[in-house]
This record gives structure tokens, C-alpha cells and sequence, in this order.
């Protein structure tokens, strides 16, 4: 890597942290890009910042992502996202707005026994003139018993306004507590689509109910998902 290429590396890089400074949670609304079982708490406020980037050739990219969502009670919040700002320029800036819910099937005296039905969708409008979509989502969960793991899988549906195709894909995810503060995660969305990827790396909660996410991506189709690259995410309640 030459000293240009660690130049805009570590200038992404610092970039990302710096938000930290902007957005003084213990848990999360996404594992990177799945998401997770978790909702807002009602009448919470949940603003999260993604950055996903290669800053090395070939093929150098940033792709940026923000997330909104309140919690609006009984397992449900109200989510609102902006897709698809990226450099290159992707041409498909999309907005979506729609909702996640939750349905715990385990009473809440066995709380190291998490069994989960979570299930969510959006309207996704282009703001490119590309007319309206839909994203459309399902899982099961489980924590497994003293290790804490928290395992999950189930579909996802699309259309281009999201994945760059309309793509039907298998969804899953591994959520490992390491210490009370870090936890090892991973995520993985099949198919030959634009977020087709493997991501893996730790999450770190923060002071004042901010969390930072690291992780690496690899792709399953580098045609069309580009190559690897880091993650970067800044997530905070209100």
C-alpha cells in the first residue's frame, strides 16, 4: 500500500471515530446489516452511522448508511434509513421507512433462554426518480444457555432500490458477549446482490449509551458487491 493509499486510509478511519464526539448502547438495532432481535425501548430515540469502505486500489469505495428509529412499545419501533449514499456515486439513493417488531416466545423468567420471532419491513422511495420498493424481512432467534450466544437465520426480500436487484436471500447472524463491554459478532446476506456480504469483527459499548462496531466484509460476488473492505458503525440512544 503506498503512503497515499495509508494517507485516505487513516483519514477514513479517524473520520469514523471522530463521530464519537458527536454522539456520546448496550445493545443494537442491526448485527451489522441483519437485523437483530433487539427494538428500541418505548419512547427511545436510536441514531446510528455506517461507513463501509475499501480505501486501497483497486477498486477504492465508501458507502455510507444512517439509521433512525423510536421505540414505539409492545416489542416495536418505528424505523426510518438512508440507503445508498456512496463514492463512487451509486445513483440509487433510497429512503425507507417502515417498522421492526419483536415477539419474545420464552417468559421473562428465563431470560438466559432467548427464543425470538423478529419481523420488519419498509416502503423504499427512490430519490432518484426510480419509483417505490420494498424491503421485507424475518428470523428466528436463540441465546444458547450459558456461553450466551445469541444465533440467528431467516429471509430477506428486496427490490433494486436496496440490493441494486430485486433478490429473495437467506439471512443469519452470531452475536458473541466476550466481557460486558465487547462482543464478538457476525453477519451474512447471500445472493449475488449489493449487500451480499460476510461481515465479521466486535462491537464496544461505549460511555453514555454509545456503541462502536468494527468489522471486515468480504463479499460473495465481487462483481457486483465490490471488494473487501472495512466497516465502520457509531450507534447512540436518546
Amino acid at each position: 500500500m503506498g503512503n497515499d493509499c495509508k494517507y485516505r486510509w487513516a483519514v477514513t478511519v479517524l473520520g469514523g471515530l471522530a463521530c464519537l464526539t458527536f454522539s456520546d448502547v448496550q445493545a443494537q438495532q442491526t448485527i451489522y446489516n441483519v437485523p437483530s432481535a433487539d427494538v428500541t425501548e418505548k419512547n427511545q430515540v436510536f441514531l446510528e452511522h455506517e461507513s463501509q469502505f475499501r480505501a486501497w486500489a483497486p477498486g477504492r469505495y465508501w458507502y455510507g448508511t444512517h439509521y433512525f428509529s423510536y421505540g414505539a412499545g409492545h416489542y416495536t419501533e418505528l424505523d426510518a434509513s438512508l440507503y445508498n449514499l456512496s463514492s463512487p456515486a451509486s445513483g440509487n439513493l433510497t429512503l425507507g421507512a417502515g417498522f421492526k417488531t419483536t415477539l419474545p416466545l420464552l417468559p421473562k423468567k428465563f431470560p438466559r433462554r432467548e427464543i425470538k420471532l423478529t419481523g420488519g419491513t419498509q416502503v423504499l422511495v427512490s430519490l432518484q426518480g426510480k419509483g417505490v420498493g420494498n424491503w421485507s424481512y424475518g428470523h428466528l432467534s436463540v441465546r444458547v444457555p450459558r456461553l450466551n450466544t445469541r444465533l440467528t437465520a431467516g429471509v430477506s426480500a428486496g427490490t433494486s432500490h436496496l440490493f441494486g436487484r430485486s433478490s429473495v436471500h437467506f439471512i443469519g447472524g452470531l452475536e458473541q458477549p466476550v466481557t460486558k463491554r465487547i462482543t464478538l459478532l457476525a453477519d451474512w446476506y447471500s445472493g449475488k446482490h449489493s449487500i451480499g456480504f460476510l461481515t465479521s469483527g466486535f462491537s464496544v459499548a461505549m460511555p453514555r449509551q454509545t456503541t462502536l462496531f468494527v468489522g471486515y466484509q468480504v463479499p460473495n460476488n465481487r462483481k457486483v458487491a465490490g471488494g473487501q473492505g472495512f466497516t465502520i458503525e457509531v450507534a447512540k440512544f436518546f
